[in-house]
């Protein structure tokens, strides 16, 4: 039997996030789909491309998915 670990995600930036389409308590909850986070994170901002926000694994803390192509610092 495969020892399936479930990953939960968070969304996060240093720019505020707001959406027309979200209410702001779908930026800070866990998500446990990560193309569901992507999706939400991406309406947090007005241009992804250049307002960096980032899809974090909880379990461990590594960014998964990010908007822009900057390095981690």
């Amino acid at each position: 039997m495969a020892n399936h670990t479930i990953q939960t995600y968070r969304i996060e930036s240093s720019y505020k996030l707001r959406s027309d389409w979200f209410p702001a308590s779908e930026f800070t909850r866990a998500y446990n789909d990560l193309s569901m986070a992507v999706a939400t994170a991406i309406e947090g901002v007005e241009d992804p491309a250049e307002q960096e926000v980032r899809v974090v694994c909880i379990e461990d803390g590594k960014i998964v998915w990010r908007s822009t192509d900057h390095e981690c610092e």
